[in-house]
């Protein structure tokens, strides 16, 4: 079951779901909305591969401050940006991502398959979201800090989970890189 904004306001009233950053404008009937932060990685073209079983991702990314004025993509530009939020979820929610789609609309892709919010997600320590966010256009795309980016949704799970997600990518308040010498590719 999806949770209605009203839903989303009790819980975070009751202080189950905690969204650090909250603004009561950032609420859609069914979603609430996520702003980008100022800080992205820009992936940069390297000779060496990327193994999935062994390489920290986060020397094949450039540190960039988005300025006021915004940043330009260039088509194929690939970057990690960050909620400017911060969420920590119960054991009985998720969420699901979803762009908003006037960035679809030209070809600005995000969160395109890494979607998928774990039920406690941020336990007791509130992070930020990560995005993979990718120009798909022929054209240069401009964005900006602290808009509006994606809808997050929150979904009830038919029970409590019993285990508590603990990944590499929860206790951030930045964009993360894929690490895979911490968290290889298992078979």
């Amino acid at each position: 079951m999806v949770l209605s904004s009203e839903s989303i306001k009790k819980e975070l009233i009751e202080g189950k779901l905690v969204i650090e950053g909250f603004k009561e404008s950032s609420f859609r009937p069914a979603s609430y909305l996520l702003r980008l932060s100022d800080h992205i990685l820009l992936m940069e073209q390297h000779d060496r591969e990327i193994d999935t079983k062994s390489t920290d991702t986060k020397s094949f990314f450039k540190a960039i401050q988005i300025p006021i004025e915004g940043y330009v993509l260039k088509p194929g530009d690939f970057i990690l940006g960050a909620s400017v939020e911060s969420l920590s979820l119960p054991s009985f929610l998720c969420g699901e991502l979803s762009q908003l789609s006037c960035y679809a609309r030209v070809g600005l892709n995000i969160n395109f398959s890494a979607n998928y919010v774990a039920p406690t997600f941020g336990h007791n320590n509130p992070s930020s979201i990560t995005f993979e966010i990718k120009n798909e256009s022929c054209n240069d795309i401009r964005i900006y800090p602290r808009v509006n980016f994606c809808h997050i949704r929150f979904i009830q799970t038919d029970l409590d989970v019993k285990s508590s997600y603990n990944g590499i990518y929860s206790g951030h308040k930045e964009a993360k890189a894929a690490d895979f010498s911490t968290k290889p590719a298992k078979g």
